[in-house]
């Protein structure tokens, strides 16, 4: 198992997040190891990681937890150049070397010698799993997102009776005839009625074909159809006074058919 130091600021630590860090990167997988530095104390970085950076035995990687706040110290950025270039002189170009960012990092703050190297930041869903490969020595494998076969976007248009128009398309095929629908109790403050356009240009006017509206069989549902194809390039648009809880939407009687909540 790959072992991960972490130096870090006590400031750094006041809410547990570093604690956190270290907790995640253990159920990752790796053996985390922790070594903190007290920047206004003046006390060198390096003096403190020498003993584990130079024996490869004691460390597989090295993170550095950053903030925009002690990246901004002068003294920390100079104690950091220094204990990088002693790192890489004593285990190599090769040495994984990470800055972890707890916020989105300022790219003016980030040492010259790691803007070269890994460096990320926490929002990044993939952080954990870019460290521990870092450490392994492997390629990173990053995560696909779980694409729907659909596009749904929300558009926002002041100045309209109904600001809303809940834009959605099939990413592939066609859907023919269309429909639509919001819970029946939510019919009076929703206000809703369906229109197709281009893609990405939200439509309110225009011509459909076979089109009506109803409740469904069970009385639980608002649906509103219409015999236009929706395809890649051709949205339908669903206005609204406001966002209802629920929008089923699809292929009238048969599949596909999505439902999603707001």
């Amino acid at each position: 198992m790959a072992t991960v130091w972490i130096t870090y600021a006590w400031a750094d630590n006041e809410h547990h997040d570093v604690d956190f860090i270290a907790q995640e990167l253990v159920r990752a997988g790796v053996t985390v190891k922790l070594d903190r530095w007290n920047i206004s104390a003046g006390k060198r970085l390096w003096e403190q990681i020498d003993s584990f950076i130079c024996k490869p035995e004691e460390s597989d990687a090295w993170v550095l937890v950053a903030t925009n706040n002690s990246l901004a110290s002068e003294p920390c950025k100079e104690e950091f150049a220094y204990a990088l270039d002693r790192a890489l002189k004593s285990r190599g170009d090769a040495f994984p070397v990470i800055a972890l960012f707890l916020t989105h990092a300022d790219p003016t703050l980030i040492p010259a010698g790691i803007r070269t190297r890994l460096y990320l930041s926490i929002t990044d869903p993939d952080w954990k799993e870019r460290i521990v490969a870092a450490a392994e020595r492997r390629q990173h494998a990053a995560s696909r997102p779980d694409v729907q076969p659909f596009h749904l976007r929300v558009h926002s248009l002041q100045g309209r009776p109904k600001a809303i128009a809940i834009e959605v398309r099939p990413r592939a095929g066609v859907w023919a005839p269309f429909i639509a629908g919001i819970p029946i109790a939510e019919r009076e403050k929703v206000e809703p009625f369906i229109m197709i356009g281009p893609r990405d240009v939200p439509t309110d006017s225009g011509m459909l074909m076979n089109c009506g509206d109803g409740p469904s069989p069970d009385n639980s549902m608002w649906f509103m159809q219409a015999g236009n194809q929706s395809t890649p390039t051709e949205s339908y648009y669903i206005w609204c006074k406001q966002l209802p809880s629920k929008l089923v939407f699809g292929v009238n009687g048969r599949p596909p058919q999505f439902t999603v909540t707001f």
